[in-house]
Protein backbone atom coordinates (compact mmCIF):
# COMPACT_ATOMS: atom_id res chain seq x y z
CA UNK A 1 0.00 0.00 0.00
CA UNK A 2 2.76 2.32 1.16
CA UNK A 3 4.20 1.84 -2.78
CA UNK A 4 1.01 2.19 -4.49
CA UNK A 5 0.44 5.94 -2.42
CA UNK A 6 4.25 6.84 -3.09
CA UNK A 7 3.62 6.40 -6.70
CA UNK A 8 0.54 8.99 -7.17
CA UNK A 9 -1.44 5.99 -8.54
CA UNK A 10 -5.11 5.82 -6.94
CA UNK A 11 -5.84 2.80 -5.08
CA UNK A 12 -9.79 2.59 -4.40
CA UNK A 13 -12.40 -0.49 -2.56
CA UNK A 14 -15.65 -0.83 -3.77
CA UNK A 15 -18.10 -3.02 -1.32
CA UNK A 16 -21.46 -1.27 -1.83
CA UNK A 17 -23.92 -3.04 -4.24
CA UNK A 18 -24.81 -0.75 -7.55
CA UNK A 19 -27.80 1.22 -8.22
CA UNK A 20 -28.75 0.33 -11.75
CA UNK A 21 -30.21 1.85 -14.29
CA UNK A 22 -32.17 0.35 -17.92
CA UNK A 23 -32.45 2.67 -20.99
CA UNK A 24 -33.19 1.59 -24.61
CA UNK A 25 -30.18 1.42 -26.45
CA UNK A 26 -30.27 4.42 -28.73
CA UNK A 27 -31.07 6.73 -26.02
CA UNK A 28 -27.67 6.56 -24.27
CA UNK A 29 -24.74 8.38 -25.85
CA UNK A 30 -21.02 8.49 -25.28
CA UNK A 31 -18.46 11.12 -26.76
CA UNK A 32 -15.36 11.33 -28.04
CA UNK A 33 -14.45 12.39 -24.32
CA UNK A 34 -16.05 9.59 -23.11
CA UNK A 35 -19.07 11.38 -21.40
CA UNK A 36 -22.11 9.39 -21.40
CA UNK A 37 -25.72 11.41 -22.11
CA UNK A 38 -28.82 9.62 -21.16
CA UNK A 39 -32.40 10.13 -21.06
CA UNK A 40 -34.82 8.93 -18.58
CA UNK A 41 -34.41 5.20 -17.60
CA UNK A 42 -36.98 2.86 -18.59
CA UNK A 43 -36.35 2.02 -14.74
CA UNK A 44 -34.12 1.73 -11.59
CA UNK A 45 -33.37 -1.40 -9.53
CA UNK A 46 -32.24 0.54 -5.89
CA UNK A 47 -32.75 -2.47 -3.63
CA UNK A 48 -30.00 -4.60 -5.08
CA UNK A 49 -28.66 -7.46 -3.12
CA UNK A 50 -25.90 -8.51 -5.42
CA UNK A 51 -24.28 -6.69 -8.54
CA UNK A 52 -21.69 -8.38 -10.50
CA UNK A 53 -19.68 -7.98 -13.35
CA UNK A 54 -17.87 -11.48 -14.66
CA UNK A 55 -15.33 -11.32 -16.95
CA UNK A 56 -13.86 -14.41 -18.79
CA UNK A 57 -11.95 -15.97 -21.88
CA UNK A 58 -10.54 -18.75 -23.80
CA UNK A 59 -7.12 -19.37 -24.31
CA UNK A 60 -5.10 -21.32 -26.63
CA UNK A 61 -1.39 -22.26 -26.57
CA UNK A 62 1.60 -23.03 -28.17
CA UNK A 63 3.69 -26.07 -26.34
CA UNK A 64 6.94 -26.94 -27.17
CA UNK A 65 10.57 -28.35 -26.03
CA UNK A 66 11.55 -30.07 -23.02
CA UNK A 67 8.74 -30.63 -20.46
CA UNK A 68 6.30 -29.18 -23.55
CA UNK A 69 6.14 -26.24 -21.54
CA UNK A 70 3.70 -23.46 -22.97
CA UNK A 71 5.44 -20.98 -25.06
CA UNK A 72 3.02 -18.57 -26.84
CA UNK A 73 -0.54 -17.81 -25.14
CA UNK A 74 -3.45 -16.33 -27.14
CA UNK A 75 -6.69 -15.18 -25.27
CA UNK A 76 -9.77 -15.31 -27.70
CA UNK A 77 -13.64 -15.17 -26.60
CA UNK A 78 -14.22 -12.82 -24.10
CA UNK A 79 -17.80 -13.32 -22.07
CA UNK A 80 -18.84 -10.82 -19.96
CA UNK A 81 -21.74 -11.64 -17.91
CA UNK A 82 -23.97 -9.46 -15.31
CA UNK A 83 -25.53 -10.80 -12.37
CA UNK A 84 -28.45 -8.84 -10.50
CA UNK A 85 -30.01 -10.33 -7.32
CA UNK A 86 -33.07 -7.70 -6.19
CA UNK A 87 -34.81 -7.99 -2.87
CA UNK A 88 -38.03 -6.65 -4.37
CA UNK A 89 -40.30 -7.43 -7.63
CA UNK A 90 -41.80 -5.02 -9.53
CA UNK A 91 -44.29 -5.11 -12.54
CA UNK A 92 -41.76 -3.21 -14.50
CA UNK A 93 -39.19 -5.94 -14.03
CA UNK A 94 -41.41 -8.82 -14.63
CA UNK A 95 -42.81 -7.72 -17.85
CA UNK A 96 -39.10 -6.81 -19.17
CA UNK A 97 -38.23 -10.99 -18.13
CA UNK A 98 -41.88 -12.34 -19.49
CA UNK A 99 -43.36 -9.90 -22.15
CA UNK A 100 -39.71 -8.23 -24.19
CA UNK A 101 -41.03 -4.62 -22.69
CA UNK A 102 -41.57 -2.58 -19.87
CA UNK A 103 -44.95 -1.30 -20.18
CA UNK A 104 -47.52 -4.19 -18.64
CA UNK A 105 -50.66 -5.33 -20.91
CA UNK A 106 -52.56 -3.91 -17.56
CA UNK A 107 -51.92 -2.33 -14.13
CA UNK A 108 -51.70 -5.83 -12.71
CA UNK A 109 -51.24 -8.53 -14.96
CA UNK A 110 -48.29 -10.09 -16.79
CA UNK A 111 -48.27 -12.57 -19.59
CA UNK A 112 -46.24 -15.10 -20.50
CA UNK A 113 -46.64 -16.32 -23.80
CA UNK A 114 -44.40 -18.94 -25.92
CA UNK A 115 -42.77 -16.38 -28.40
CA UNK A 116 -41.84 -13.58 -26.13
CA UNK A 117 -38.56 -12.84 -25.29
CA UNK A 118 -36.65 -10.17 -22.75
CA UNK A 119 -35.08 -7.86 -25.31
CA UNK A 120 -31.51 -6.08 -25.42
CA UNK A 121 -30.76 -2.37 -23.48
CA UNK A 122 -28.05 -0.03 -22.21
CA UNK A 123 -27.38 -0.29 -18.44
CA UNK A 124 -25.67 2.23 -16.15
CA UNK A 125 -24.81 1.25 -12.57
CA UNK A 126 -23.38 3.62 -10.14
CA UNK A 127 -22.07 2.95 -6.82
CA UNK A 128 -18.81 3.93 -4.54
CA UNK A 129 -15.17 3.80 -4.99
CA UNK A 130 -13.44 4.32 -1.55
CA UNK A 131 -10.14 5.97 -1.40
CA UNK A 132 -7.44 4.33 0.55
CA UNK A 133 -5.63 7.00 0.99
CA UNK A 134 -8.06 9.42 2.91
CA UNK A 135 -11.11 7.14 2.99
CA UNK A 136 -13.39 9.25 1.56
CA UNK A 137 -16.00 8.19 -1.52
CA UNK A 138 -16.28 8.87 -4.80
CA UNK A 139 -18.86 8.00 -7.23
CA UNK A 140 -17.89 4.94 -9.56
CA UNK A 141 -19.83 4.23 -12.62
CA UNK A 142 -19.93 1.25 -15.05
CA UNK A 143 -21.70 1.39 -18.50
CA UNK A 144 -22.84 -1.34 -20.61
CA UNK A 145 -23.75 -0.20 -24.06
CA UNK A 146 -25.60 -3.42 -24.74
CA UNK A 147 -26.60 -6.29 -22.71
CA UNK A 148 -28.99 -9.31 -23.23
CA UNK A 149 -31.34 -9.87 -20.82
CA UNK A 150 -31.50 -13.95 -20.03
CA UNK A 151 -34.64 -15.48 -20.08
CA UNK A 152 -34.04 -17.83 -17.28
CA UNK A 153 -36.36 -16.66 -14.23
CA UNK A 154 -37.27 -18.70 -11.35
CA UNK A 155 -39.40 -16.83 -8.75
CA UNK A 156 -39.40 -19.19 -5.65
CA UNK A 157 -42.66 -19.43 -3.37
CA UNK A 158 -42.04 -21.61 -0.19
CA UNK A 159 -44.15 -21.76 2.75
CA UNK A 160 -40.53 -20.86 5.43
CA UNK A 161 -36.93 -19.57 5.12
CA UNK A 162 -36.35 -15.92 3.86
CA UNK A 163 -38.64 -14.35 0.71
CA UNK A 164 -38.06 -15.06 -2.53
CA UNK A 165 -35.32 -12.92 -4.37
CA UNK A 166 -35.26 -11.63 -8.25
CA UNK A 167 -32.39 -13.23 -10.12
CA UNK A 168 -32.03 -11.21 -13.67
CA UNK A 169 -28.74 -12.24 -15.30
CA UNK A 170 -27.14 -10.51 -18.65
CA UNK A 171 -25.41 -11.38 -21.28
CA UNK A 172 -23.03 -8.37 -22.59
CA UNK A 173 -23.20 -7.65 -26.44
CA UNK A 174 -19.77 -5.95 -28.27
CA UNK A 175 -20.72 -2.31 -29.32
CA UNK A 176 -20.08 -0.55 -32.40
CA UNK A 177 -16.50 0.66 -31.33
CA UNK A 178 -15.98 -2.31 -29.33
CA UNK A 179 -16.18 -1.36 -26.13
CA UNK A 180 -18.10 -4.26 -23.60
CA UNK A 181 -17.93 -2.11 -20.48
CA UNK A 182 -16.37 1.36 -19.71
CA UNK A 183 -15.95 2.29 -16.07
CA UNK A 184 -15.20 5.91 -14.88
CA UNK A 185 -14.68 6.97 -11.19
CA UNK A 186 -15.38 10.73 -10.59
CA UNK A 187 -12.31 12.52 -9.07
CA UNK A 188 -14.91 14.65 -6.51
CA UNK A 189 -15.75 13.33 -3.03
CA UNK A 190 -19.50 12.07 -3.13
CA UNK A 191 -21.20 14.64 -0.74
CA UNK A 192 -24.72 14.22 -1.33
CA UNK A 193 -25.87 11.20 -3.24
CA UNK A 194 -29.45 10.52 -3.99
CA UNK A 195 -30.65 7.93 -6.63
CA UNK A 196 -33.69 10.03 -7.92
CA UNK A 197 -30.73 12.82 -8.39
CA UNK A 198 -28.82 10.19 -10.32
CA UNK A 199 -31.07 8.75 -12.50
CA UNK A 200 -34.88 10.14 -12.02
CA UNK A 201 -34.39 12.95 -14.22
CA UNK A 202 -34.32 14.50 -17.88
CA UNK A 203 -30.58 14.20 -18.96
CA UNK A 204 -27.96 12.07 -16.99
CA UNK A 205 -24.44 12.78 -17.88
CA UNK A 206 -21.33 11.02 -16.62
CA UNK A 207 -17.67 12.62 -17.46
CA UNK A 208 -15.14 9.74 -18.25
Amino acid sequence: MADLIKSGAVGFGIKEVADVAFYDVDKVTVDATGKITAGKPLFVLDTLKVSTIENTAEQADAKGGKGNAPLIIWDYGREVTITLQDAVLSMETLSMMFENGISTTGDNEIVISANTFPGTYAIVGKTFARDVKDGKDHLFTWYVPKAKVNSEVTLTMEAEGDPTVFDMNLRVLRAEDGAMVKMYRDPEVVSNYSVEAEFDKAAVTTEG
